[in-house]
């Protein structure tokens, strides 16, 4: 414990120095390297000017760098979650958590907001702060998910919607002016196992006619739907990735084969389903050791809280639904749907990773989901993996987590486009 505690101050003494990692060099040397897609053995790697400059079994120690100790240690590429919602303090709460980039879903930015996003994550600062990129406002009829989450929001300041005699057209160009990296359609009436419909929805030909239109703009198109019919759908209008695991009824072989054929990617979200579920998992996470010192207090109480009507079934159902997906070969993203109930920033990928494992995904897999398959499948050609002249963000953790998925917990080191990342939550 001693130890711990004195590399943890050599650390922090090292972040909180202006100069480092923008004048030197740093050398992490014989971690075992896990460079997004498998385990490549031991190896030193090279970061200067924000990239990742050599991997090598035995790099000669440039002058002027600052060199890690990796033994006994995985070096892992920075995680991507691939579905939150971000609020102010969030990418901030994800960094420290090894969380280097976030895939928002939704978002009511405003363009300058997403403009300062973009110009973030194409440069090689030091920042304290996760990269972002947004859906923006997704596509929902008028008074349907989420919009019911908006109602203290003054009308004239509510997000838009597509009306049944608007054009889809025109509504995802206008997405794509307002900043969207990508486009996000949202189809749920609210209806449960056990529960029936709440919101308004779009009707089937509508939905598919939403599809089309936002395929039509070139950009990757996510889709939020849980139940099994609406899935098809999707599936059937060629989707990119399908966002939330279906939570309704089991998938059947042919829609399975279909999703693993046309290579449309799953983020099941477990962490939120387990949640619902009434399960005690982000309780422990919470209080686990290695992750409680660095919370802020805002990610304590989102882990904290708690679904008022506990559905186990829909968890039961989705973690089906994901093993299914995951034994045929799909291409599956880890996401948390953070700031849900039970869920926080940072912490819950690290709880996502443990559940897909317990969905059968190998840890191998699990890890490819929270690195190189969203990086591949959104686009992402400098992050996600760890290889020469890609971004130099990283985390270094004890043990191993591609044979212990909960080693990823174990976090010594981030470094964020090179630089080393101060732990110590920010009270807000």
């Amino acid at each position: 414990m001693v130890q711990r505690i004195a590399i943890a101050l050599a650390v922090y003494a090292l972040a909180l120095t202006p100069a480092f990692a923008q004048d030197q060099a740093v050398l992490i040397q014989g971690a075992r390297v896990f460079d997004g897609a498998r385990m490549i053995g031991k190896r030193d790697v090279l970061l200067a000017n924000g990239r990742i400059a050599a991997i090598g079994p035995r790099l000669k120690v440039p002058r002027n760098t600052i060199v890690f100790d990796g033994r006994n240690r995985t070096l892992l590429p920075g995680l991507i979650d691939g579905h939150v919602h971000v609020f102010p303090g969030a990418q901030e709460d994800a960094l420290r958590f090894g969380v280097t980039t976030v895939l928002d879903m939704y978002s009511l930015a405003d363009a300058a907001t997403i403009g300062s996003w973009r110009r973030q994550r194409t440069s090689y600062d030091r920042v304290a702060a996760a990269d972002t990129f947004t859906a923006g406002i997704g596509a929902t009829p008028p008074g349907g998910h989420p919009t019911e989450l908006f109602k203290s929001m003054s009308t004239d300041t509510l997000p838009p919607t597509l009306a049944p005699d608007a054009s889809t057209d025109a509504f995802m160009a206008a997405r794509l002016a307002a900043g969207s990296d990508y486009l996000k359609i949202l189809q749920d009436d609210g209806a449960r196992p056990g529960i029936p419909p709440s919101l308004p929805a779009f009707d089937p030909a509508r939905f598919a006619a939403v599809i089309r239109s936002a395929k039509a703009t070139g950009k990757l198109v996510a889709v939020h739907v849980q139940k099994l019919a609406d899935a098809r759908i999707a599936v059937a209008g060629g989707v990119d990735v399908i966002e939330h695991a279906v939570s309704d009824a089991p998938l059947d072989a042919a829609l399975v084969r279909s999703i693993v054929t046309r290579r449309i990617a799953q983020t099941a979200t477990l962490a939120v389903y387990d949640g619902v579920a009434g399960s005690d998992d982000a309780h422990r996470l919470a209080a686990d050791p290695t992750v409680a010192p660095y919370l802020s207090p805002t990610q304590r109480d989102m882990l904290l809280l708690i679904w008022p009507r506990p559905r186990p079934g829909d968890f039961t159902t989705a973690l089906a639904n994901t093993r299914l997906l995951a034994h045929a070969g799909a291409e599956m993203i880890a996401g948390t749907d953070a700031p849900n109930p039970t869920t926080s920033f940072g912490p819950s990928l690290h709880l996502e990773l443990a559940l897909l494992v317990r969905a059968g995904l190998t840890p191998v897999q699990a890890l490819a989901a929270a690195t190189s398959t969203p990086a591949r499948v959104f686009g992402f050609p400098d992050r996600g993996r760890i290889a020469k002249g890609l971004r130099a963000d990283l985390l270094l953790v004890e043990g191993n987590p591609t044979r212990n998925i909960a080693d990823t917990h174990r976090i010594i080191m981030i470094w964020k486009n090179g630089y080393l990342i101060d732990r110590r939550p920010v009270p807000r």
